[in-house]
C-alpha cells in the first residue's frame, strides 16, 4: 500500500484545542467559499439512489460533512454520528468527507466492515489527491489563503488574528499538516486493497477519481448492497 500513516500536528494531544478549532473553522469556511465539496455530489447521489437517509460520520478535523450539507436535498433525512463512538445501527447512506485518511488501515477497515456487515451503502470522499497540482495547492495556496483571509473567517476570533499575524502558528501548522495529509491519502488502489479482505456476500465496492472542475481530482469509495444497485 502506497499510503503511509504519518502523524500530524493537529492530531497530537498537546496541540491546543482552540488552535485546532481555529484551523477547522478556517478549512470549513474556505471549502464553503470555493464550493470544493460540490464535486462530491455525483458520488453521493449514486449512494442515495435507493434511500433518502444519510448518516454523517463526523470527526471535527478538517472540512467535513458540514461543507457538503448545503448541496443535499432538504428532503434527505440527516443523522450524525461521531467517529469516536461509531456504530452502524442506523439505516441510510454512511458518508465520510475528508476524514478517511485520518484512520490507520486497521481502524479504516474495521469501520468499513461494520457498515458492510449491516448491508448499508456508504460513500467516502476526499477532496485531496497526490497530484502535483494538489501538492502546490496544499503547501502554497492554502497557507497563503490563511494569511490573506484570517480577518474574514466566520466566526470572527481575535485569537485567530493573533496566531496568524503575530505568532504565525496557524499558517505554519496548516502548511505542515496539509503536506503530511497527502501521504496519508488512500488512493483508489489503496482503497481496493483496504476492502479486499472484507467478505460480505452481496456487497460491492467501487473506488476511483473524478474531476473536481478546477483541474484536480477527488477520490471516492462507494460501497453498495447488491439489491441497492
Amino acid at each position: 500500500m502506497k499510503r503511509k500513516q504519518v502523524p500530524q500536528i493537529m492530531n497530537q494531544k498537546w496541540f491546543p484545542g482552540f488552535l485546532r478549532s481555529s484551523i477547522h473553522e478556517f478549512m470549513t469556511w474556505f471549502v464553503g467559499k470555493v464550493k470544493a465539496a460540490k464535486p462530491f455530489m455525483p458520488v453521493i447521489e449514486r449512494g442515495l439512489s435507493t434511500t433518502n437517509k444519510i448518516v454523517a460520520i463526523e470527526s471535527n478535523v478538517g472540512a467535513g460533512f458540514e461543507t457538503l450539507e448545503p448541496y443535499i436535498s432538504k428532503s434527505t433525512v440527516i443523522r450524525r454520528t461521531s467517529i469516536d463512538n461509531f456504530n452502524a445501527n442506523n439505516e441510510g447512506l454512511y458518508v465520510m468527507v475528508n476524514t478517511l485518511h485520518q484512520l490507520d488501515v486497521k481502524s479504516a477497515r474495521n469501520l468499513l466492515t461494520h457498515i458492510a456487515k449491516k448491508r448499508q451503502p456508504l460513500a467516502f470522499v476526499e477532496g485531496n489527491n497526490d497530484s502535483l497540482w494538489q501538492v502546490v495547492g496544499m503547501t502554497i495556496f492554502v497557507p497563503l489563503t490563511v494569511l490573506f483571509t484570517a480577518p474574514f473567517v466566520k466566526p470572527f476570533r481575535l485569537e485567530r488574528l493573533l496566531f496568524t499575524y503575530i505568532i504565525p502558528i496557524l499558517p505554519l501548522v496548516t502548511f505542515i499538516d496539509g503536506f503530511l495529509a497527502l501521504f496519508k491519502l488512500y488512493a483508489p488502489k489503496d482503497l481496493d486493497e483496504l476492502v479486499a479482505p472484507i467478505k460480505q456476500e452481496g456487497y460491492t465496492w467501487e473506488s476511483g477519481k473524478l474531476p473536481n472542475g478546477r483541474g484536480g481530482k477527488i477520490i471516492y469509495l462507494l460501497g453498495v448492497p447488491v439489491e441497492n444497485k
